[in-house]
């Protein structure tokens, strides 16, 4: 912060250098030697801030002066010793004032030196220390920069952001600064305010600025001149050297690519807009690949394919490869906690990685990359089937291998679900050759057998008990039928939700033996009711004989006497059971194992 009364000093130093400087050119070190000049120690509040504001300008001096004189021409040991004696303040308020002045001489004299050195690209308005102090300019350029974002609300530009960037033309030729130069600094400036505040309208404010740079056509001399700032970068793993422009745009690249990289962490639906323009910025500043990172792709890319199209499929692939190995690792920790196998919680969580990418990202990378979605799906399903090969190519199966079965059917089912609302029935595409089926029915087939055949033991078993137990007795007042029917049916219809809910793949080998185990169990109910009834013959009197008149009758003959039959002991406790009422149950029994309910009495 600047106070007050320094800022009144500031500008009356600065109109004196403008009425010295009408035909000169004005350079960072004449802004300094003046001020220098015009402020004395009185006009500093306190001591510690004078001998602050002085330091401060002796550095300036001798980053712009000694540091670059090494390098021009032979430097002579007055100049480090004037500048020894300035950056000396207690001896510099003690001296007189014309050794003061000496020594401000003498600076100025070098400046103009080195000034007169010969341009090196013919520019208007060209200084020596446009080039050879490029690294200071473009580090006061940015601090300059600083001054549009609101102190008050953290990510926010001033309501005078556009007055102030024009006023800061005025200092362009000072420290050299171009159109190009200040859109890339003013990039720079909006990008890092955004990685440390996150507030989206920087970065599309960083957008518009690229994209007024990706406009600019320079001349010949001016493309040259940038390109004379000379930038050492490390990216994309190897290490060069750029113009100061390109290395902005490629650490703005690098960052966002970083993030693009493992979007499942960064991004949400929350932030979805941002996980746009930062994609949309990758796009801009997109730098040439190297092939070794598309060599080491999971899936690559398919021939003619554009470098926008490329670069979104290794984001994508490398994205869900991160968020794979992340949701591998919590599986296996919550493994120990929940007492079920990883892979079904790997399956789980798989399906909700699914669910974000279809609804938050795939409908964004879709308007860059058609395939995206298509890409995503398949590599979410191959990884976790080279997990789940793994674990079936394995001697030993664990118990938990019907639900490991069930929850990667279910993933799978997921998978084919999200690809035909996404793409329909669309075939054609080279990815289909990497979406081969997990032939999960290969494993499951016998397992599903084997319950099955338990669970017909299962419900023959509770048919014959509760046959054996069951007295005929009305279900209730309004349901005359026996409790036993509805026991078969209750334990037959969990047989057959267990059955559809299992998440496996079925055939009609399943399905047949299902139906023939709830046939026997059946079979067996009504036989036994069969077997507590007796024959016709032993319920109907025997027939008696004929007494009709006939000439060959013998109307005299004796009638042989019946002798009455004794019936079993079985058979008389069969009859003694069969009440009306009880019969009435059996039938009504009947009439719901055939319809399936009771139906309503007949009309009189």
């Amino acid at each position: 912060q600047i106070s007050e009364s320094m800022d009144t000093l500031a500008k009356r130093a600065l109109r004196r250098i403008g009425s010295k400087m009408v035909q000169g050119q004005l350079d960072v070190p004449c802004i300094s030697l003046q001020l220098l000049s015009s402020v004395g120690k009185f006009d500093f509040p306190t001591e510690r801030l004078r001998v602050q504001w002085q330091r401060r300008q002796a550095n300036v001096l001798e980053e712009l002066l000694l540091f670059s004189a090494s390098r021009e021409c032979s430097m002579s040991e007055t100049l480090r010793i004037v500048l020894s004696k300035l950056k000396n303040t207690e001896d510099w308020v003690v001296s007189v004032p014309d050794g003061r002045i000496e020594v401000l001489t003498i600076i100025e004299r070098y400046n103009t030196r080195l000034s007169a050195a010969p341009k090196k690209f013919g520019l208007k308005g060209e200084t020596y220390h446009w080039t050879q102090s490029y690294h200071f300019n473009s580090r006061l350029y940015e601090k300059l920069l600083s001054s549009v974002f609101d102190m008050l609300e953290d990510g926010q530009l001033v309501e005078e952001a556009d007055e102030i960037l024009e006023t800061m033309k005025l200092t362009w030729p000072i420290l050299g600064i171009t159109q190009k130069l200040h859109d890339a600094l003013y990039a720079w400036a909006l990008f890092q305010k955004f990685a440390q505040t996150g507030e989206i309208l920087l970065l599309k404010q960083t957008d518009l600025q690229i994209q007024k740079l990706k406009l600019h056509n320079n001349v010949r001399e001016a493309e040259l001149y940038i390109d004379s700032f000379v930038c050492s970068v490390e990216g994309f793993g190897s290490n060069g050297t750029l113009n100061l422009v390109d290395s902005a745009l490629l650490k703005i690249n690098m960052w966002c690519h970083r993030q693009l990289k493992n979007y499942h962490l960064y991004f949400s639906q929350a932030n979805c807009s941002i996980f746009e323009s930062m994609l949309n910025l990758v796009l801009l500043t997109a730098a040439n690949l190297t092939d070794d990172d598309e060599e080491a792709m999971l899936i690559g890319t398919s021939l003619g394919s554009t470098p926008e199209s490329t670069l979104i499929h290794i984001l994508v692939v490398r994205s869900i490869q991160a968020a794979y190995k992340n949701a591998l690792i919590s599986a296996d920790g919550q493994s120990k906690a929940e007492f079920k196998h990883p892979l079904i919680l790997l399956a789980s969580e798989l399906k909700l990685l699914v669910e974000k990418e279809c609804s938050a990202f795939s409908p964004v990378l879709h308007k860059y990359y058609p395939e995206a979605g298509r890409v995503a799906l398949t590599v979410f399903h191959l990884l976790y089937g080279q997990q789940l090969e793994l674990f079936l190519e394995g001697s030993d199966h664990s118990e938990s291998l019907k639900e490991i079965l069930g929850a990667s059917n279910s993933f799978e089912l997921c998978i084919a679900q999200k690809l035909y609302s996404m793409y329909g029935e669309a075939a054609g595409s080279s990815l289909s050759n990497f979406l081969k089926p997990y032939m999960i029915d290969r494993f499951s087939s016998p397992i599903i057998l084997q319950w099955l055949h338990a669970q017909h033991e299962n419900v023959l078993e509770w048919t014959k008990r509760t046959i054996e137990i069951e007295d005929w007795e009305p279900l209730s007042v309004h349901r005359k039928l026996a409790t036993s029917m509805v026991e078969v049916f209750r334990i037959v219809e969990e047989t057959i939700d267990q059955f559809f809910n299992s998440s496996l793949p079925l055939d009609i080998v399943h399905l047949r033996s299902l139906l023939i185990g709830i046939t026997s169990s059946l079979q067996v109910y009504l036989l036994h009711m069969e077997n507590q009834q007796v024959s016709r013959a032993t319920l109907l009197p025997v027939a008696p004989v004929l007494t009709r008149y006939a000439e060959s009758v013998n109307p005299f003959a004796k009638r042989k006497l019946i002798e009455p039959a004794v019936r079993e002991e079985k058979v008389a406790n069969k009859l003694n059971n069969l009440t009306v009422p009880k019969l009435c149950v059996k039938l009504n029994t009947l009439q719901v194992r055939h319809f399936g309910y009771l139906p309503p009495p007949p009309n009189p």
